[in-house]
């Protein structure tokens, strides 16, 4: 008999202790699961078979979600990234998948040719690739794992419960990307007192925190509005991209602060121009990122994954444009801002 590893569906207490730590954005070897077959409960060969990540968190949930099924998991190897993460970096994959199912000798196990994916999946697995190396066809499971039992039932879920996350559980990831977005704020801080400081005769310390303090902080507001308000904008209004709500919130924080507050006295015009253009893409770019935690509705639609077709999923050309642009626009901002601090000071 090939092996699996049984688990059950109730957490223990290291279980719990896991999922604080994984909320709380502490990543290592705790945050990993083992790839390979997990049996929940006692399944037989009939059993439905559901394909995850090897992100404890995800993994943990979806065993708990599933309190009244016996089925199947099969863990891939992802480095301990969750699903829409693995996904992004490459890892969670058609090879990857095709492997797992030859190195659990997953046909001796199960009588049905059926596994069933996470949405975030859905377009990075070539389903026609899979059924040719291993004879299983793929199917896109339920954005919500609560939904499972309706969904091996043969119920078909109805839109309007199929949704996107509401707030509360929107809100339970946001402790992660915050401190991931958090992160970076040193290196942004850094860059904004090297050019604060930097006029005549080099870097002055008086210049730097004279000058920066408003940027600093429209930088903290940034990272509030990719990582905090635009998943709560995005659950309200399903239908916004998580990137424009980012953008969105960005834009009215920065409106708020330059005008409102007067933040934009004494910058300078094209320093101003700078500020009302990087502010809010930074925080379109730091929803973006949050976009991979969270389960997509629009990625494909429940049921069959055709075969031999791998769906798009790639990036707009024409928004990788436009960043580029606006970073081209920002630079010369900047160095036009610059330029004119040096003749005032002359």
């Amino acid at each position: 008999m090939p092996g699996f590893i049984r688990v059950i569906h109730q957490w223990a207490g290291d279980g719990w202790w896991s999922a604080v730590r994984c909320r709380l954005g502490r990543f290592g070897a705790h945050s990993r699961v083992a790839p390979g077959l997990y049996a929940l409960g006692r399944p037989d060969g009939g059993s439905a078979v559901l394909v995850t990540s090897s992100y404890r968190l995800t993994f943990d949930l979806l065993r708990r979600d599933l309190r009244e099924l016996e089925c199947w998991i099969l863990v891939l190897d992802t480095k301990g990234l969750g699903v829409g993460s693995a996904a992004a970096a490459g890892l969670f994959s058609t090879d990857e998948l095709v492997t797992r199912i030859n190195a659990s000798r997953l046909a001796r196990v199960v009588s049905h040719r059926t596994l069933i994916l996470p949405p975030r999946a859905a377009s990075v697995i070539d389903a026609g690739l899979v059924a040719r190396a291993t004879g299983f066809e793929t199917r896109i499971g339920p954005i919500r794992t609560t939904d499972m039992a309706l969904f091996l039932s043969g119920m078909v879920i109805a839109p309007g419960h199929e949704a996107s996350p509401g707030i509360l559980e929107t809100l339970v990831l946001t402790p992660v990307e915050m401190g991931r977005s958090l992160l970076l704020f040193p290196g942004f801080a850094f860059a904004v007192l090297l050019y604060a400081g930097l006029g005549p005769g080099g870097v002055s310390l008086d210049r730097s925190f004279a000058g920066s303090w408003q940027l600093l902080l429209l930088g903290l507001v940034s990272v509030a509005c990719g990582s905090l308000l635009a998943p709560v904008l995005s659950a309200v209004f399903p239908r916004l991209p998580l990137w424009m709500g980012g953008g969105a919130a960005g834009l009215g924080a920065t409106a708020a602060l330059l005008e409102a507050a007067r933040f934009d006295s004494g910058m300078g015009t094209f320093l101003t121009a700078a500020c009302w253009m990087f502010f809010p893409a930074a925080s379109a770019w730091l929803a973006a990122r949050f976009a991979r935690a969270m389960p997509d509705a629009s990625t494909s639609p429940v049921g069959i994954l055709p075969a031999g077709v791998a769906p798009a999923g790639r990036k707009s050309s024409l928004l990788t444009m436009t960043a580029a642009l606006i970073a081209l626009l920002i630079l010369a901002a900047l160095v036009l801002a610059k330029a004119a601090q040096r003749r005032i000071g002359n």
